[in-house]
């Protein structure tokens, strides 16, 4: 079967009722774009669209649902009255950063004890540990959390209990056949889960184990002689590692994402502040894309290239001259990422085009002992955006990570070839993988056998979907303005896109050899300037009529706000019908 090498794009434009587009422009009082991107998300009343435009934290479902949160939290009560070391043992990514960094704050604000460690990415691996256990043990813990890990670390739990120690998972990735046995396990794959939270990654169930335990402290009377902590200073936490999870804005995710990102605007957390100085965005505005493309990934080199502790300790840095050197160091770490990133990206992609194979096969599998093990789960979302098609990478001494696409359950997919490995976890889009010595060829074969049977070549088209049909006339600094209040974007919650017929490009110039800078022209002869980044392959396009997808923003240069076009792809005008 051929799947080709360069995947088919087409667009495809999203559905929404014209008389629901005009109720809500005329009821709620939005330009026509706006409630056309509404509506094609399914707010099509006037009250979810009121409701999604201002998301309170009222919204916020019961923590109480969760399957495991009362044991959970009645063990927390129980350490925190018989003054017990708590010992936290998250990832190493970002969101196990946050969630350590969150849960640590707050069982302090409690008057708790707490010791932290978060594994070294390539003498530990992914997951729970037993060194890990026995360092937590030695610095006095009774009481393990494990965070963004642990659901599948059966062997290391039941070693932690045979030491003495009882063990809490809260976790987000996939729930296998036979949960471990934990003193209590939080996860909202569970089957008995009665909370839809499978959006969820693992410090927004971390934050939602605040609110219950503080809730049952409240009601016992255990504020009555301390300060009651107000959780929303966590909401920055929060924020971070569901953006950096690449989880769906969705729900209560995207009001835990709103209010987060108003907290890191209001400039609460030295670390935060040290680490948006770093990346140069002090005196930029704040949104998803700063936390996903900035802030995200200096704080995931910490993990790749050093050790994620230090992370935890620029989170919780309340000095500013310590702040920024620990800043500072993520910066330059991040830098060197992006240099080995984008040799591995030169050498993977070369790989694959050179492979007479690869047109035959709906899943990408390429490694080499030389690669850093901390860039190539980078590396694999590289490939899926250039070839879309699932990816894994193995790195030195057998350690790979994996991304996928919508269509195919990667780690469902593992579990048909796991024979073939020493190790695996995650979920259905990202997963990291441990493969023994001169297994690589045996585990490729076998995962694309298997891929070839799920996956037909019509699902690893490139589908790129629009909003509505705009004029270029339309496009004003007032409606970029308005589109920004369905923010905050992200999975599962797009940035509008729109398609504009029958362009005219003027001005252009070719950036960095990759990206293309302009203004288009409309029928009418208004002008609005646009960024179309790695698109520079379709310069000669340019020279005549296109037809062209892209968002409406607001550019911030030098001082100065401006509506521009951000180009997500371009045709030759009437190519799509």
């Amino acid at each position: 079967m051929q799947y080709g090498l360069t995947p088919r794009v087409s667009w495809k434009h999203r559905h929404a009722s014209a008389a629901t587009v005009e109720q809500l422009q005329h009821h709620v009082g939005l330009p026509r774009a706006l409630a056309h991107v509404l509506v094609a998300r399914g707010l099509d009343t006037v009250q979810k669209a009121q409701h999604y435009l201002s998301p309170t934290l009222q919204q916020l479902p019961d923590p109480n649902a969760f399957a495991g949160m009362q044991q959970t939290v009645q063990r927390l009560v129980h350490a925190l009255k018989r003054n017990e070391t708590i010992g936290l043992f998250g990832d190493y990514d970002v969101d196990g950063v946050t969630s350590t960094t969150l849960l640590w704050e707050f069982i302090e604000l409690l008057g708790g004890k707490v010791v932290a460690h978060v594994p070294d990415r390539l003498i530990e691996g992914y997951g729970m540990s037993r060194q890990g256990v026995q360092r937590l043990q030695q610095q006095g813990a009774k009481l393990i959390v494990s965070v963004d890990c642990g659901i599948s670390d059966h062997g290391e739990i039941a070693y932690a209990a045979k030491q003495g120690l009882d063990v809490i998972v809260i976790d987000h990735h996939t729930v296998p056949p036979h949960m471990p046995q934990a003193h209590a396990v939080i996860n909202p794959h569970r089957p008995d889960c009665k909370r839809a939270g499978q959006h969820l990654c693992a410090v927004a169930i971390a934050f939602n184990v605040c609110i219950h335990l503080r809730r049952v402290l409240r009601q016992q009377g255990f504020f009555r002689l301390r300060p009651e902590p107000n959780l929303s200073r966590f909401l920055d936490l929060v924020a971070l590692g569901t953006v950096a999870d690449v989880m769906p804005l969705v729900c209560d995710n995207r009001v835990l994402v709103h209010w987060g990102i108003q907290h890191i605007a209001q400039g609460r957390r030295v670390g935060v502040q040290a680490l948006l100085q770093a990346a140069g965005l002090q005196d930029r505005e704040i949104s998803s894309g700063s936390l996903g493309f900035h802030l995200a990934p200096r704080i995931n080199a910490a993990g790749r290239l050093d050790h994620a502790m230090g992370a935890v300790h620029l989170l919780k840095c309340q000095q500013w001259e310590k702040a920024w050197e620990l800043a500072q160091r993520l910066d330059e770490h991040n830098r060197q990422r992006r240099q080995l990133e984008q040799k591995i990206v030169q050498q993977a992609v070369h790989t694959i085009e050179t492979d007479p194979n690869t047109p035959n096969t709906p899943i990408l599998v390429v490694g080499d002992e030389s690669w850093h093990p901390g860039v190539v789960g980078i590396v694999a979302s590289r490939l899926v955006d250039r070839f879309a098609r699932p990816a894994l990478v193995i790195g030195a001494g057998g350690k790979g990570s994996g991304r996928s696409i919508p269509a195919f359950h990667l780690h469902a997919a593992l579990q048909h070839v796991g024979q073939h490995l020493e190790g695996f976890g995650g979920h259905a889009h990202a997963v990291g993988i441990s493969l023994g010595k001169h297994k690589l060829d045996a585990f490729r074969q076998a995962l694309t056998q298997h891929a070839c049977q799920m996956l037909k070549p019509e699902e690893l088209e490139k589908t790129l979907q629009y909003d509505a049909v705009l004029p270029l006339q339309e496009v004003t600094m007032d409606l970029a303005q308005a589109l920004k209040q369905a923010a905050p974007f992200g999975r599962g919650n797009p940035q509008g896109v729109f398609r504009f017929n029958c362009l005219q490009a003027k001005q252009l110039r070719l950036l960095k050899d990759k990206h293309l800078k302009g203004a288009f022209q409309g029928e009418a002869g208004s002008q609005v300037p646009f960024i179309a980044f790695s698109l520079g392959h379709k310069q000669n396009l340019l020279h005549k009529e296109v037809d062209v997808l892209a968002c409406v923003e607001v550019n911030q240069w030098q001082g100065r706000q401006t509506v521009q076009l951000q180009v997500l792809d371009m045709a030759p005008a009437g190519e799509h019908a």
